[in-house]
């Protein structure tokens, strides 16, 4: 009976493949991955795996999709008390530099997934990095949106600048397994928001 019930208390197939997937993802790549091994992990059947995802790309997207909706999900709940947009802004750096201890020095889950697909050959494959990018133009908005706020005028470019700081600071924190090249990307993104506001009425 125990063991029934423990089976009944399991997670869904689509949880476990999900799960396992993300595990073995981050933290070994994806192409290395076969999809033999991700259905040892979960332990669903092959069959579940396509009438649940279609593919191994399909279950990419997901993971990728899974991953933005947990990353937007902790910064709001990082910034919620914040009323300062300066606070909202470096709290991206903050959230990096205090997980990339935990990740390993894995980098940026959503950078290494988009590398892994230099030349999108397929729908499924293009699907893949578009999920990237989705993650990365919500950051991008985010960041020109308080960025605006703060400045008082239209402040996409200076977004853009913040957001090769923090690439640059999670790609240097992979490289050197520290997160000191993080704090550098903060420090000048600090230095940025104190700068005095340009004057754009040339």
């Amino acid at each position: 009976m125990p063991e029934k019930k423990s089976r009944r208390n399991r997670p869904s197939p689509r949880s476990r493949l999900l799960e396992s997937a993300t595990n073995l993802f981050s933290t070994e790549g994806i192409r290395v991955i076969g999809i033999d091994r991700i259905l040892r992990e979960a332990d669903v059947a092959k069959a579940s795996l396509y009438s649940l995802f279609g593919s191994k790309d399909s279950l990419v997207i997901a993971y990728v999709e899974n991953l933005d909706e947990k990353y937007r999900k902790d910064w709001e709940e990082r910034t919620a008390r914040m009323m300062d947009p300066e606070q909202k802004l470096l709290a991206f750096f903050d959230k990096a530099i205090e997980e990339q201890p935990q990740m390993e020095f894995r980098g940026s889950h959503f950078l290494n997934a988009a590398g892994e697909y230099p030349r999108p050959e397929t729908d499924s494959e293009r699907g893949i990095v578009d999920a990237c990018l989705a993650h990365r133009n919500w950051v991008h908005s985010t960041m020109t949106a308080l960025l605006t706020a703060k400045n008082g005028y239209p402040s996409s470019s200076q977004a853009s600048q913040m957001l090769i700081f923090l690439d640059g600071g999670m790609a240097g924190a992979r490289v050197e397994r520290d997160v000191a090249p993080l704090r550098t990307a903060r420090d000048l993104a600090n230095q940025m928001l104190s700068a005095p506001p340009a004057d754009y009425s040339i």
